[in-house]
């Protein structure tokens, strides 16, 4: 992505927070309360592309945060750094005791369960194999779609046999921007081109898994939706002095930002690419641009929250 990886992070919460499947979800959960076995122990996560620590910090804020041990793995030291301070504060905000041992948090709830949360810089796929597997399940938020479905499966069976993985928020390689631009195709076509398998992971993972014997047990639509003001029935806020306040003003929480690092990495990748005459990407930018500011862009992207039992 181009831009702060932190600020886009946290300025998706609210969209991902829509986009998740209820379906997807439950089976998540049940997981971790490990509904079909004993849960004396607690649980054991690997978590892939943790990024700001969004997956644990609306499992806290949803009650739903489990006892056990969860490792946290991200490339970006400095955004998985900004992900523990705010799951410390949030943590001692909802009543946990929080403390530390060596690099990792200890997180325990008003009734006595212990979450210790590792953290880890590097690629997961090191890291799982540095940590030898075992793991009861493995997290990959908007996050397999970067890897080929066989360097996914290997990833996956950091967990024990029989364990279980969830992939929310995996693209699979649609997009629509609103209102219509005559260059809306070739622009978008060749931004999929510049992905791995054209952003069509969730589509080829599902297809990868059952071959290997283990299709998703949950497979639902989770698309990342950021309405304009219009379409919401909305009108763009006036300052009181003629003027429009702006994007900020015509989108929920920090989505306009959300929206705005998009647009810079669209036209960031199409650019490198040079699929797109200049002219004509430049043309599209400024559109699109000034639609945001105004409120009237809109934006989907198709995702699937996959769950299953590790191949």
């Amino acid at each position: 992505m181009e831009g702060d990886d932190v600020a886009y992070l946290e300025a998706a919460r609210t969209v991902d927070a829509r986009a998740h499947s209820d379906a997807a979800t439950d089976a998540f959960r049940a997981a971790l309360r490990n509904d079909e076995g004993d849960s004396s122990g607690g649980v054991a996560v690997f978590e892939a592309g943790a990024g700001t620590c969004g997956m644990l910090r609306r499992l806290l804020a949803d009650g739903a945060l489990p006892a056990g041990e969860w490792v946290a793995v991200d490339a970006d030291e400095r955004v998985l750094s900004a992900g523990r301070e705010r799951l410390r504060a949030e943590a001692g905000a909802a009543g946990y005791a929080v403390a530390e041992a060596d690099d990792d948090l200890l997180l325990r709830d008003p009734d006595g369960g212990v979450l210790r949360v590792r953290f880890a810089v590097g690629d997961a796929r090191t890291v799982a194999a540095d940590r030898g597997g075992g793991f009861d399940g493995v997290v990959a938020r908007s996050f397999a779609d970067l890897l080929d479905p066989d360097d996914v499966l290997g990833l996956l069976r950091t967990a024990a046999p029989g364990g279980w993985y969830h992939l929310p928020l995996t693209f699979d390689g649609e997009t629509r921007v609103s209102p219509p631009h005559p260059a809306d195709d070739p622009v978008i076509e060749a931004f999929h081109g510049t992905m791995r398998n054209r952003g069509r992971a969730a589509t080829l993972l599902a297809e990868r898994f059952g071959e290997a014997g283990s299709p998703p047990s949950v497979d639902a639509r989770s698309d990342w939706v950021v309405e304009a003001a219009t379409d919401r029935g909305e009108e763009a806020e006036d300052d009181g002095k003629g003027t429009d306040r702006g994007a900020g003003a015509a989108y929920p929480a920090g989505e306009a930002a959300f929206l705005r690092t998009l647009l810079d990495t669209v036209v960031a990748a199409v650019r490198e690419s040079g699929a797109v005459a200049d002219a004509t990407l430049s043309g599209w930018a400024e559109t699109r641009g000034s639609q945001l500011e105004r409120g009237e862009l809109g934006y989907v992207a198709v995702n699937r929250d996959l769950f299953g039992r590790v191949p």
